[in-house]
């Protein structure tokens, strides 16, 4: 499963990643903002000076695994009374919530999110594979 996920870096990385992504017609501002175009024909330009410390935001996305260690998840399952409980995970992967899962109160998630940054959930794992 792919997911998005915004990621920090400086110039060099900007361009490296740019390239390796086959980004075009796109134009990234640093936090300072410091502008830099990448054109629709595979060039870029600089608008501006940019200096070392610049930082520039990009979404990309990474392929995650049962393995993949995650900063915040949120498991759903059904309690030994049938109501609906959550429990949440700070840098673990679904499979240490799984195995974790099975040492402690053997109910099996039924629903496994990544928590994203801006506070929203996205469905990751659901009844027993990855979604």
């Amino acid at each position: 499963m792919k997911i998005k996920k915004k990621v920090e870096m400086n110039l060099a990385g900007l361009i490296r990643w740019a390239w390796e992504n086959d980004v075009k017609g796109k134009i990234f501002i640093s936090k300072r903002g410091k502008k830099v175009e990448f054109y629709s024909e595979g060039p870029f330009n600089v608008l501006e000076p940019i200096w070392p410390h610049d930082v520039f935001t990009v979404e990309a996305e990474e392929e995650i695994t049962v393995d993949t260690v995650i900063p915040m998840l949120v498991e759903t399952y059904l309690s030994s009374k049938g109501e609906p409980s959550c429990y949440s995970y700070r840098n673990k992967s679904i499979n240490y919530i799984l195995e974790n899962n099975k040492y402690y109160n053997n109910m099996p998630p039924k629903y496994i999110y990544m928590l994203n940054d801006d506070m929203t959930m996205t469905l990751i794992w659901k009844d027993g594979e990855m979604v």
